[in-house]
């Protein structure tokens, strides 16, 4: 099994920090063709894997309480939905128009690398294969959920309604189990042959908290039916020797880490011509723990030296938080996706570490380097504006940071839209679905 780039760096079994991002110096690799956009021919990027290997993604949300400000815990509580995969517009059998129900799995735990993923659906471990099942991380030959990055699911439903626990598999030692099963002529491991909970260590199953790691808790109706979901990792393993409460969040502990997903929906949205609709969140506890209390990070859309010429796009108050859709003006021709860009900066505070600028160019790059940027940025469909990573290293594409300098570890943004799902899309319950 070929490792990604920066697995071979692991320097212990137990240095999981430093693996967490796998991937993306590989995707950083290809900075010098897009960076300047309008030398950048999308045959020359072909050849690249996708970050986005598994399927369309897409989101929605129906804000409430104050615009932008959630409560913390990331969960829409109190909706006791169905396990639907659709529901009708005007809640009309008859109407004939559905919203799909979707999901985008955002990698964001400073603790973990390349993930795959199972589930308990009410306490029951489902009978799928970890997600993703196929395809392929850029500079790997394995699937996972990249480290700082995401993996969208074009069809959610058998999530939706249902209390659920996530557990977040080890990708790379992952494949090598599967690459073992198929030389011995075996079926493919399920969840729930290989999640067995801590001490269980007949084969199978994998070591808990060693070769994956259980998330909290989620309530049932927070992946919502109907809606485009997302689903960012966020937190700490227990005993991970580089976490502290700055970096994984107050409540993180030595004994009991503070692994969990935050869940949101993104709200239905569309822009003009020449025009993006973002929804920020604010996906990063050391940036949250970096504003201080009542602080906040602010999100602008502009060029990266224009003075006072930018488009507001959020005010972010705590990790979990989702602001209301915001229109970006993105104007026409190749050059403009280098020049123009998101900034986030936390007012007050003079240390450098809380202020980020990256080109839409730079985004895209940590998302899919291979698609022509018209195309990528120009679908009549919401974009999550996920603002990741830890202040205090270093950021995406700084200054001092050469092609492959860069970890996937600091501060960074991810611009990914929300496109409907494709017809016939494999279903996450069945063990061989096409995810």
């Amino acid at each position: 099994m070929r490792e990604a780039p920066h697995d071979r760096k692991r320097a212990s079994a137990r240095d999981a920090r430093g693996r967490r991002h796998a991937t993306m110096s590989t995707m950083l690799s290809y900075r010098r063709l897009v960076v300047q956009y309008g030398a950048v021919l999308p045959a020359l990027l072909a050849p690249v894997a996708l970050v986005v290997a598994c399927g369309a993604s897409s989101f929605a949300n129906e804000a409430g309480g104050e615009p932008g400000y959630d409560s913390g815990t990331g969960y829409d509580t109190g909706v006791n939905a169905p396990d639907t995969g659709s529901v009708t517009i005007d809640g009309s059998a008859d109407s004939g128009v559905h919203l799909p129900t979707t999901a985008l799995f955002v990698q964001g735990s400073p603790s973990l690398a390349n993930v795959r993923l199972c589930w308990a659906l009410d306490g029951v471990n489902a009978t799928i294969l970890p997600f993703p099942s196929d395809g392929a991380m850029p500079g790997s030959n394995y699937p996972g959920v990249p480290g700082g990055s995401v993996t969208p699911m074009d069809d959610a439903s058998s999530l939706a309604g249902h209390a659920l626990v996530l557990y977040a598999v080890d990708a790379l030692n992952f494949a090598r189990i599967e690459q073992g099963q198929v030389d011995q002529g075996q079926p493919p491991l399920t969840c729930d042959q290989i999640i067995c909970g801590p001490g269980s260590s007949t084969a199978p199953c994998l070591r808990y908290d060693l070769d994956y790691w259980p998330l909290a808790s989620i309530p049932a109706g927070s992946v919502l039916p109907g809606h485009d979901n997302v689903i960012a990792i966020s937190g700490c393993t227990p005993n991970d020797p580089n976490a502290t409460t700055a970096l994984c969040g107050a409540s993180w502990t030595l004994a009991g880490g503070n692994l969990h997903a935050d869940v949101l929906q993104l709200a239905p949205s569309t822009a003009g011509a020449g025009a993006i609709a973002v929804q920020a969140a604010q996906l990063s506890p050391a940036l949250a723990s970096l504003e201080g209390d009542g602080g906040s990070a602010v999100v602008t859309f502009g060029a990266q030296d224009a003075d006072g010429g930018v488009t507001p796009v959020a005010t972010l108050r705590g990790e979990g938080d989702l602001y209301p859709p915001a229109d970006v003006a993105v104007g026409g021709g190749l050059a403009v996706y280098g020049q123009l860009g998101f900034a986030v900066d936390v007012p007050g505070y003079d240390g450098g570490a809380g202020h980020l600028w990256m080109s839409l160019a730079e985004a895209q790059q940590l998302v899919d380097p291979t698609q022509d940027p018209t195309q990528f940025f120009g679908q009549a469909r919401p974009y999550l504006l996920a603002v990741l990573g830890d202040p205090s290293q270093t950021h995406a594409f700084g200054p001092t940071v050469d092609d492959a300098g860069y970890s996937g570890a600091g501060l960074h943004v991810l611009v990914v839209a929300a496109p409907l799902p494709e017809a016939g899309a494999g279903d996450a319950a069945s063990p061989t679905g096409d995810l």
